[in-house]
């Protein structure tokens, strides 16, 4: 039986085929009773619609709407001088930039702040610029964020496990099999001692995934797994050296390259082998974890590129979580 065409179902409605076509598009424009009415008889009539079709009529909605490429918005919730901390954030940036231009778009930077560009005021900028795009930067200098935008005028994918609410589409490191890699390579390599020191701020960010992922995967199992844990809500050094000295790990997964200058100050003999689990370019000397966050960026912004297309704004039923595995780096 052929694909019944829009004209076919807009003529069993006795209504106009634009209506139709709307409806199907997730267009607001349409009566939310009459939506449902035109999905059901859709669906008895057995329509599926061209998914290359619809591609191209997507690309000639926005051809005449505009001759100017289409702008996206990446909203940082942490100040610049926070950001610039690490390289991680930059390269995050980087990757979705590369990618929006292979597609076609602009990517622009937005810095949300309570008292010169609040949420409310934001949103009026970007709706006035016609910006519906939207990449939500990695939460860094705190466990969890809310925020509250006019979400049916936006298509948005959240980066990182910061922001809590809405619950919207988002892409993310694969922080459990993470360091279950990590501590594999560590194996392999003859160390059986290994501890894990972090925030138990970054811990909580991640519910727990690399502690938990720790204790089940280490080498020397749960309960020896347990005093080679070390999760403060604040990295302090007298601590640190203190519980160092305690426990006599033979290597230490740190969580992003802030523990060197402590264990370098140790005599030679006396210094467990460190590695990462947020291994950076700046850092070479240092083996860990590569969390890929160029490649987490390019991945946010195809998923934001396919809901933009499918005309899929607000905040979606069913939200939907894209992991991105690290790869070791050794030694260099």
């Amino acid at each position: 039986m052929p694909n019944p065409s829009l004209a076919h179902i807009a003529q069993t409605l006795g209504i106009s085929k634009m209506t139709v076509s709307r409806a199907l598009r997730g267009e607001r424009h349409v009566k939310p009773a009459l939506a449902t009415q035109i999905h059901q008889t859709a669906r008895q009539l057995g329509y599926t619609p061209d998914p290359e079709l619809a591609r191209l009529m997507s690309h000639l909605r926005d051809s005449r709407s505009s001759k100017t490429r289409q702008t996206l918005a990446f909203l940082w919730s942490d100040p610049d001088p926070v950001r610039m901390r690490t390289t991680w954030p930059k390269l995050v940036f980087s990757g979705a930039s590369q990618r929006a231009s292979d597609l076609g778009y602009d990517l622009e930077s937005f810095e949300i702040t309570p008292d010169r560009m609040p949420p409310a005021r934001l949103a009026k900028i970007l709706e006035h610029r016609g910006i519906h795009g939207l990449i939500i930067g990695p939460l860094l200098s705190r466990s969890r964020s809310h925020l509250r935008l006019p979400w049916e005028k936006f298509s948005a994918v959240v980066i990182g496990l910061g922001l809590t609410s809405p619950s919207l589409n988002r892409v993310h490191h694969h922080h459990f099999k993470g360091m279950h890699t990590a501590l594999s390579h560590l194996k392999k390599a003859g160390y059986k001692r290994i501890a894990h020191c972090a925030s138990s701020i970054l811990d909580q960010r991640m519910f727990g995934a690399w502690s938990a992922s720790f204790l089940i995967h280490h080498p020397l199992g749960p309960a020896a797994a347990s005093s080679l844990l070390h999760l403060p809500r604040e990295l302090q050094r007298t601590a640190f050296l203190k519980w160092l000295a305690a426990t006599r790990p033979d290597a230490i997964l740190d969580s992003g390259n802030n523990l060197a200058p402590w264990i370098q100050s140790l005599p030679p003999d006396t210094r467990p082998h460190l590695a990462t689990l947020s291994w950076s370019p700046d850092h070479p000397h240092i083996p860990g974890l590569d969390q890929r966050p160029e490649t987490i960026g390019h991945s946010a912004l195809d998923l934001l590129a396919a809901q933009l297309h499918q005309n899929e704004r607000g905040i979606p039923p069913y939200a939907k979580t894209l992991m991105i595995e690290g790869v070791w780096r050794p030694l260099s």
